[in-house]
């Protein structure tokens, strides 16, 4: 899958703002984020965006990615909740969007439309942030 941008974010060829990664999955700041701290958690295996077609093992591991990525979020960013949403209309490779819903910004609607193109030195700060160790 040469043309998969998400592919090509695995084998480095493009960076990303990585958040968590273990050896099957990596979960990364979205570009084009709505809401601070969007996040999308994404096997590093291809498959394609219908994730009802993936072995059931791989699906169960990609949910249990997401809710240990979605607590962190919740942890370091202060979020009430976050939100997940698996749509894969964008781009062709299954993968989870979490939406971290902080105060006040929680009674609105949830939406999965993109926002601007984020600062590239904000999401480097706030990795950094979301990374750090507990104290």
């Amino acid at each position: 899958m040469t043309q998969c941008i998400f592919c090509k974010i695995m084998s480095k060829e493009i960076p990303a703002h990585v958040i968590y990664e273990d050896e099957e999955f990596i979960a990364i700041l979205d570009l084009f984020p709505n809401r601070q701290g969007q996040t999308l958690v994404i096997p590093k295996k291809h498959y394609d965006s219908y994730a009802f077609d993936m072995p059931d093992d791989d699906y169960c591991k990609l949910l249990l990615t997401a809710k240990k990525v979605g607590k962190l979020l919740d942890r370091k960013l202060g979020a009430l909740r976050t939100a997940m949403v698996m749509e894969g209309l964008g781009v062709d490779h299954v993968h989870i969007k979490l939406y971290p819903m902080k105060r006040g910004i929680i009674e609105g609607a949830l939406s999965t439309a993109l926002g601007p193109k984020a600062d590239d030195n904000k999401l480097r700060e706030l990795a950094q942030k979301i990374r750090a160790p507990v104290v």
